[in-house]
C-alpha cells in the first residue's frame, strides 16, 4: 500500500453531481454514473495514483481496474457514494475476460468490508513490511499497527498467490545490482516517472532496498 494523496475531482463531475442533486434526493448517487463523467472519474484517480492499484500498488490501466469505494456503498448514503474523496482505483477488472475470471484480491475482494488500514492514511507504508519470499506482513516492531494491517492484509487478499509471486520476481530482479544501483532505482521508487506512473510494487521494492541495501 502506497500514500495516495487525493487531487481534486474533475470539473465535469462537479458539473454532473450539481446537476444531478437540482433532480431532487438521491439523484446524485453513483447507480446514475455513467459516461462521460464515470470515465473522467476513473482517470482523474488513476492519474493521481500514478497508474498503480491503491491496495496492491500493481500496475493498472482503464482496462484492468474499476472505481473503488473506500467506504462501502451499501453502508455509505448517495452523496458519499459519489464523494471523490471517497473514491479509488483498484485492479481486478479486466474487460479482455469475463467478470469470473477475475482476480480475488483488492477491490474484487473487499467488497462492502471495511479495511483497518486507507492508503489515504499518511503513515499507512509503517504499518508493513515485506519478506523476501513476496509475502506482505504486518509491521512487527509496532504493536498499535499490527491488528489493523493483519485485517486490511486478510480483507484485500494482499498475500495472494499472484500479487507474491509478483513481489517475489520484483525482488529477484534486484540480484546482482551494485550499491550505486540500488541507490538510484529507491529514488525512481519514489517518484512517478515522465509518464505519470509508478514502477509496480514500488513501495515493496523501496522496503527491500532500504533493508537489504541500506538505501536511505
Amino acid at each position: 500500500m502506497k500514500y495516495i494523496q487525493k487531487g481534486k475531482e474533475p470539473q465535469n463531475f462537479s458539473d454532473w453531481k450539481a446537476t444531478q442533486k437540482s433532480l431532487g434526493v438521491n439523484y446524485a448517487a453513483y447507480k446514475y454514473l455513467s459516461n462521460p463523467e464515470k470515465a473522467a472519474v476513473h482517470i482523474s484517480l488513476l492519474s493521481e495514483q500514478g497508474y498503480i492499484c491503491c491496495y496492491c500498488c500493481k500496475s493498472v490501466d482503464q482496462s484492468n481496474s474499476h472505481i473503488e469505494h473506500l467506504d462501502p456503498q451499501s453502508k455509505t448514503d448517495a452523496e458519499l457514494s459519489v464523494e471523490y474523496t471517497n473514491m479509488l482505483a483498484s485492479c481486478g477488472r479486466d474487460t479482455h475476460k469475463p467478470e469470473y475470471c477475475w482476480p480475488e484480491y483488492c477491490g474484487h475482494k473487499k467488497g462492502d468490508i471495511a479495511i483497518g488500514v486507507s492508503p489515504l492514511q499518511a503513515n499507512c507504508e509503517e504499518f508493513f513490511n515485506y519478506s523476501n519470499i513476496g509475502e506482505i506482513l504486518p509491521t512487527a516492531n509496532n504493536l498499535a499497527h499490527q491488528k489493523d494491517a493483519q485485517r486490511t492484509i486478510e480483507v484485500l487478499g494482499l498475500n495472494h498467490f499472484d500479487l507474491t509471486e509478483a513481489r517475489k520476481q520484483a525482488f529477484e530482479a534486484l540480484e546482482g545490482i551494485t550499491q550505486e544501483e540500488a541507490e538510484l532505482l529507491a529514488q525512481v521508487c519514489q517518484q512517478m516517472n515522465g509518464e505519470g506512473r509508478y514502477q509496480p510494487f514500488c513501495n515493496a521494492v523501496l522496503y527491500f532496498l532500504k533493508n537489504y541495501f541500506g538505501v536511505s
